[in-house]
């Protein structure tokens, strides 16, 4: 009896582990998890309107998430310019920033720094960060590439050059 009662516990056990290892990505489902789907806040700033961002969009969409405290997103966003007045009659661009506005930053300051940096497309909040947590952005800068479907096709960390968002971007624009 007591063995039956050990072997209940423990299978019970096992079933609770495996449900939260699916449930916190330690332990694949077998679904495909890789496709997003969202709403974010867009600002009014250049290139922007008060409103929402779909996500997936009608087309490729590049999603810079960034932040204005952040040297090393300041440094990419020459790099972001290139690649959207390269690319931007191709694919979308959306610029994420995963500041806390209306916190600690500013909305003004976020639309200052777009303005500064020469932001041209939209510009979404994320100061909750679920859309980052959505596309498993640790940290910032991160620029990830969806599709049209809302699967991830790619995703540079850190600081970026032209030639690298030019090789993130390239492979969808020569696929239409």
């Amino acid at each position: 009896m007591n063995r039956r009662r050990l072997l209940a516990g423990l299978a019970g056990g096992g079933v609770v582990s495996v449900g939260w290892g699916v449930s916190s990505g330690v332990i694949s489902s077998g679904q495909p998890d890789d496709t997003i789907a969202a709403r974010v806040e867009t600002v009014d700033a250049p290139g922007s309107v008060a409103g929402e961002q779909s996500i997936p969009a009608d087309e490729p969409l590049v999603i810079d998430c960034m932040s204005v405290t952040c040297d090393v997103c300041e440094a990419s966003m020459p790099a972001v310019v290139e690649a959207y007045e390269e690319y931007g009659e191709s694919v979308s661009f959306l610029s994420l920033s995963t500041d806390p506005i209306g916190f600690s930053v500013a909305e003004a300051r976020l639309v200052s720094w777009w303005d500064d940096h020469d932001g041209q497309w939209p510009l979404g909040v994320d100061s909750q960060l679920t859309v980052t947590q959505e596309l498993e952005v640790s940290a910032v800068p991160t620029t990830v590439l969806v599709a049209e479907d809302g699967r991830v096709l790619d995703r540079l960390r850190g600081k970026k050059t032209a030639a690298d968002l030019e090789a993130m971007i390239e492979p969808v624009v020569s696929d239409n």
